[in-house]
């Protein structure tokens, strides 16, 4: 379970939002309570400036000695001061004590007090006190003054004034907003963890959908398919793309059960023939030699049939696995005049030209480039009339492109038919008498030849206007 809970794509999500919020929160809680310090530490500083200007004054238009006891009247509330002679002592000084009036740890002054100490505000400890918790300023008098301890006792005279401010109370603002802001952190931790729990639950609902449907899909019921109520989303996106995968594969096995179908029918027919002329002789029925030579000549050619239609099949396949074709450059007008070449010979009654314009080279597998010409020319040749006009033609094209084409003056196409006949066993109503042959493998394997060279093959055809086979390949650079 808890390995689970740790794979779950909600459980991270969250614990992502969680951190990222406790991240935000602690330093936006830092940041502050770190400036509120420092403009405490700048009021402090203040009230000491004001103080300095204070004694000062006082200093100056007073002529009598300063009385111990009446110190508390030259600084405001809360601050400390301290009278130092010529030699750094410490001649009178005022009890530490709060603004309420609490006695108070005084700030450690060293002993003697050197020249130039806390010229400017610095940090100084409380006597006995680990950590700092004075703000002190030390600044000389401008003329001669004398301070009396205690009545009836000798004036003593002091060139230096220490005053020194107390940082407890602001540290013990501090030290409250941070158990403040660590209780407010974890409350809205808390209720972002609910919070997002619960939005994290609706918007992965759809996933869960989405996984519900897929495993009904691979449990058989193939015509489900995800509901997307937001397409433009990326949920949307993804139930649109599983949507798409389902209809290939439905489409993918639809055509394999077609193309198994088909295959089986184009294989029972020759199977039917020899199955019955070897039946024929095992009973005992051809007793004439010339039956028998025929019976043996069917055979034969049925075989040879199954076995065809066997190689294309098996090309078929090979080409649908992407397995990789050889890339070397291939002369087209060469294959094109040995194509043509042997289409003479083979029907010597029939006009076949060739024109190939200048140097044409194609980049792919000599081998199945020149079966993609011979299956255009049979396919030319079985499905026109003796004596019908073929041409080929190659030709360079712009944009590093190379074009074949098979054009003859048959009796064209209709539209219906020029649709599919790409298709794999499919053949048209006027190819179906068995003078035609084939198994409507030749131009689906052209098709898949041109596709696996990074090509397309297209025709263009009408009733009584001929048809013309075109095919694109890259060139040979």
């Amino acid at each position: 379970m808890a390995g689970a809970w740790r794979g779950s794509l909600r459980a991270r999500l969250m614990v992502g939002v969680v951190l990222l919020a406790a991240g935000g929160m602690v330093a936006v809680n830092a940041v502050s309570l770190i400036g509120l310090r420092l403009n405490l530490v700048d009021v402090a500083d203040a009230t000491l400036t004001r103080a300095r200007d204070t004694v000062q004054d006082r200093v100056r238009h007073q002529t009598a000695p300063f009385d111990e006891a009446d110190l508390n009247t030259l600084i405001p509330d809360g601050v400390y001061i301290a009278l130092v002679d010529d030699r750094g002592r410490v001649v009178a000084r005022t009890p530490g004590r709060d603004l309420d009036g609490q006695p108070r740890s005084r700030p450690d002054l060293p002993t003697p007090v050197p020249d130039g100490f806390a010229a400017h505000t610095r940090t100084v400890s409380a006597r006995g006190a680990p950590v700092p918790r004075y703000r002190a300023l030390s600044f000389p008098i401008d003329r001669p003054a004398t301070v009396r301890r205690a009545p009836g006792t000798a004036p003593q005279p002091f060139s230096r004034v220490v005053v020194a401010k107390s940082l407890q109370p602001a540290e013990d603002v501090v030290y409250w907003l941070i158990g403040a802001d660590a209780a407010a952190t974890l409350g809205a931790l808390g209720g972002i963890v609910l919070l997002s729990r619960g939005v994290l639950r609706v918007g992965l609902r759809p996933l869960r959908d989405m996984a519900a449907t897929a495993t009904a899909i691979a449990d058989g019921d193939v015509d489900q398919r995800i509901e997307v109520a937001r397409p433009c989303s990326e949920v949307g996106e993804v139930g649109t793309a599983l949507n798409r995968a389902f209809d290939e594969r439905q489409r993918s096995e639809e055509q394999l059960r077609q193309f198994v179908a088909n295959a089986s029918h184009e294989l029972r027919t020759p199977l039917t023939t020899i199955r019955g002329w070897a039946q024929l002789h095992l009973h005992g029925l051809a007793q004439d030699p010339e039956l028998i030579e025929r019976a043996m000549q069917r055979i034969e050619g049925e075989a040879a049939r199954m076995h065809a239609t066997v190689e294309e099949l098996l090309l078929l396949a090979r080409l649908d696995l992407g397995r990789p074709l050889a890339g070397e450059p291939v002369d087209l007008g060469t294959i094109t005049d040995e194509a043509v070449t042997d289409a003479r010979v083979r029907d010597p009654g029939t006009p076949i030209t060739a024109e190939v314009q200048g140097e044409v080279f194609a980049r792919g597998d000599e081998d199945r480039l020149r079966q993609v010409l011979q299956n255009l020319l049979s396919n030319a040749l079985r499905h026109t009339p003796p004596g019908t006009p073929v041409s080929v033609a190659a030709r360079p094209l712009p944009g590093g492109t190379v074009e074949l084409t098979v054009t003859d003056r048959g009796p064209g196409m209709a539209p219906d038919i020029a649709h599919r006949i790409f298709e794999r066993f499919y053949r048209g109503d006027e190819s179906r008498a068995p003078a035609a042959g084939g198994a409507g493998l030749g131009l689906s394997i052209v098709q898949s030849i041109a596709e696996a060279h990074n090509g397309t093959v297209t025709v263009r055809t009408a009733p009584g206007e001929g048809s013309t086979f075109t095919v694109t390949l890259p060139a040979a650079r």
